[in-house]
């Protein structure tokens, strides 16, 4: 075989050999880019869901506090904070359902956890309120005690950080590392 010869089918085996590597580079990256999108879009979803969870709980926490100190000061606008308390309460079934369908279904048991604590708690102060108002009579047990109200507070209020602390790596790693605090020498005072 005449030596042109063979450089020439070498450099087009070359050159078949290059294109073929490129195009399976270029869909394999494709297939990767398709994919980190899917997985962008699915994040995104997820942390819309969690937010509107997470801001609807953050205001029911907010109303009921509001209710239950008014409440606690035996003043008459906590009946209707705890009307309000209890409508965002029922809001909350909305959110969850988002979380529950966005997945994955271990999010989902934690907001229905969260749910339930703010269920609870919005129905102890809603049965103390009616009591106190002599809309309806105590239970042989009695009315909740406040130590019981604040008790169901503090459940929903752990509740609803640990629902954020569940989600928040599900949703991916933080875009930016934290700061490092930088040391700064204190400064000298003249003596």
């Amino acid at each position: 075989m005449d030596q042109g010869i063979a450089g020439l089918l070498g450099a087009a085996l070359g050159g078949l050999v290059g294109v073929v590597g490129t195009l399976w580079a270029t869909r394999l990256a494709g297939k990767d880019q398709g994919r980190n999108q899917q997985e962008h879009w699915r994040r995104q979803q997820r942390r819309d869901a969690y937010g509107r969870l997470v801001s609807e709980a953050a205001e029911a926490l907010r109303l009921g506090s509001r209710a239950q100190d008014a409440f606690e000061d035996r003043d008459p606008s906590g009946a209707g904070f705890c009307e309000q308390f209890s409508e965002v309460v029922h809001r909350l079934d909305a959110a969850e359902m988002l979380v529950a369908f966005e997945g994955p279904e271990e999010a989902a048991e934690a907001a229905g956890e969260l749910i339930t604590e703010f269920y609870v708690w919005a129905n102890c102060l809603e049965d103390a309120i009616a009591i106190a108002e002599r809309r309806v009579t105590p239970p042989a047990e009695g009315p909740p005690s406040m130590s019981e109200l604040w008790d169901h507070r503090d459940r929903s209020s752990e509740a609803l950080s640990s629902f954020t602390r569940f989600c928040r790596p599900l949703l991916g790693p933080d875009p930016l590392p934290p700061r490092r605090q930088r040391s700064r020498p204190s400064p000298q005072l003249p003596s």
